[in-house]
């Protein structure tokens, strides 16, 4: 059994500091508790607690009265009653709760015994059972359970097996997480749905057979809609982050607020996050396909939880069929070639570089000559010229070049950029989403396999009307199979699109911002040596050297970069 005497005889901490509930929280210092004299009944605060509430529910209304009933039998004198509905025992400690909790923080003095309807109602982890026996010893407060008369904490042998109670409660509550996750796992391989809805989707109820109904989900007309457009956007190019930014302005409402609207709840005001979009973006419950995540595990077998007791999570991956076919329990949002564009157009640009604009023209193109660190600008002492020098000196560790001075090298740069690149029409890079079904023809494969097994079966002999909807259904796929079969295969990635103006025009009224970002992605390099004189302490540069990282060659140089192919060439190689 886990030691919990830590926990039940942890007292003061000093200066003000209260240990509580496995936290240290600070405590304002309290006037002297009121004595209540020796003939006057005991205060009493009744608790009540529901982790459900319905329209249907009377549990609340009950735990009062048999509250109230045993009060009343002993004589107490009700002060309050600490009402936490809708509040799990098993994630949130006693003197967290909203009622209770401020109760047990702000107003200790005011009570003698807190009356319950049953243990699990106050406690359902062992944990929390002994720090509430120790904050009652702390406050000369007692425990009373309305129905279970075992539960007297007056003495220690009580306390004993008020623990003794408080683990077999914990146990109870493991076993009907367990029964919760069977039941919601078989629910979920079934095809029903429990809880809330996915991105695009809402609940409609449906009658499984006379007087039964269970749950599914169909697509929600307005989500669709703005996955539409988000996916139509990303696939054009344009970056996440701008996109949430526009929805939140135009006060798009969000999925949360949406569930919160159909469910009559209050909604909060509508904020698009790039983070969490980019992952729903990827999730195959677009595709109407159940997904699942399963709890971690450490190496004994044990669930692994957070602080507060919530078990932990692995990624999300998606049931399917013993042969391996995606469970499906609704209608796509998006087609899958829509799908794997948008999942393709965003890996792409999780692993471009970064667009953090710069303030100097070479940061981020310039690299020491010796050692190929990154060079970084440096302002130096008064008076001294703005340099560039190596990034090693920063860190400790130099590789002995020198420094340069940051207007000579870019100054060079330029005048090298105008002279071969100047006169060329400046091309700039635009993603494109290319076109390949191959992931949506392996999907008609695999069912038109399926169909066509049921052939030869006695349910879709020739002549039944099952048979005909069978044929109709494979001549339809075998259709759809044949026509994207025809179409080419264009890979997805960056072209360079024509800007209509010249390299040079363009420099001329671009900003030093615009100009680095552009040598950053034409992917030119300047690298850079130097010395110092030793004789009157001066810069001597020895060499600048202006290289690329990617190769063009005759037969893809004009479909890529075009006319500015050969700029780029004659460039790194005067």
């Amino acid at each position: 059994m886990r030691d919990i005497s830590t926990h039940v005889y942890a007292g003061h901490m000093g200066n003000g500091t209260e240990r509580t509930m496995g936290k240290s929280t600070h405590r304002a210092p309290q006037e002297p508790a009121r004595k209540r004299a020796p003939s006057a009944p005991l205060r009493a605060l009744i608790v009540v607690r529901l982790s459900r509430t319905t329209e249907a529910t009377t549990s609340p209304q009950r735990q009062r009265e048999v509250c109230a009933k045993l009060c009343a039998e002993r004589g107490y004198n009700v002060v309050g009653v600490a009402e936490d509905l809708d509040v799990s025992a098993g994630k949130v400690a006693p003197i967290d709760r909203p009622q209770l909790g401020g109760w047990m923080r702000h107003r200790a003095d005011d009570f003698d015994v807190i009356v319950f309807a049953r243990l699990d109602r106050i406690a359902r982890r062992m944990l929390d059972l002994a720090d509430l026996i120790r904050w009652g010893d702390d406050h000369h407060v007692t425990y009373v359970s309305a129905t279970e008369s075992h539960f007297d904490l007056s003495g220690p042998v009580g306390r004993m097996i008020a623990l003794v109670v408080g683990t077999f409660a914990e146990m109870e509550l493991e076993a009907i997480r367990e029964r919760n996750t069977a039941a919601a796992q078989h629910i979920i391989e079934s095809g029903k749905h429990r809880g809330t809805p996915p991105w695009g989707y809402v609940s409609e109820k449906y009658e499984v057979s006379e007087g039964r109904s269970a749950w599914r989900i169909i697509p929600d007309p307005p989500q669709v809609k703005t996955i539409q457009e988000i996916c139509d956007r990303v696939i054009a190019g344009e970056p996440i982050r701008k996109i949430a930014i526009d929805l939140t302005e135009r006060d798009v409402q969000t999925a949360r607020n949406r569930n919160a609207e159909l469910r009559g709840k209050p909604t909060t005001p509508n904020k698009w996050y790039s983070t969490s979009m980019h992952r729903l973006l990827t999730s195959q419950t677009l595709l109407g396909r159940i997904v699942k995540r399963d709890p971690l595990t450490d190496p004994q077998g044990q669930y692994v939880r957070n602080d507060k007791g919530e078990k932990l999570f692995g990624d999300e991956y998606v049931l399917t069929t013993e042969d391996g076919t995606p469970i499906t329990r609704a209608d796509p949002i998006i087609s899958v070639d829509t799908f794997h564009r948008v999942g393709k157009a965003l890996a792409a640009r999780s692993i471009t570089r970064t667009t953090i604009r710069s303030d100097a023209l070479l940061l981020r193109v310039l690299t020491c000559g010796v050692c190929g660190a990154t060079a970084y600008q440096y302002r130096g002492a008064r008076g001294r010229r703005p340099r560039y020098r190596c990034s090693s000196v920063g860190v400790g560790d130099p590789c002995g070049n020198g420094s340069i001075p940051l207007d000579d090298v870019e100054t060079y740069v330029e005048t090298e950029i105008l002279k071969h690149m100047g006169p060329l029409n400046r091309y700039v890079r635009q993603w494109d989403t290319g076109s390949d079904h191959t992931s949506e023809l392996a999907d008609i494969d695999a069912l038109l396999t399926d169909l066509t097994d049921q052939l030869g079966t006695q349910q879709f002999r020739r002549g039944t009307p099952q048979r005909s909807k069978l044929d109709a259904r494979i001549t339809a796929l075998a259709a759809k199979q044949a026509e994207l079969s025809a179409l080419p295969i264009i890979p997805a990635g960056w072209r360079y699109v024509s800007t209509g103006e010249t390299v040079a025009e363009w420099w001329a009224r671009s900003t030093t911002q615009d100009r680095n970002l552009w040598l950053r992605e034409i992917e030119l390099h300047v690298s850079f040596t130097a010395h110092v004189d030793p004789d009157n302490h001066r810069t001597v540069v020895d060499d600048i050297t202006l290289t690329r990282e990617f190769s063009i060659d005759a037969d893809n140089a004009a479909s890529v970069f075009g006319p500015i192919a050969e700029g780029i060439n004659a460039l790194i190689s005067d």
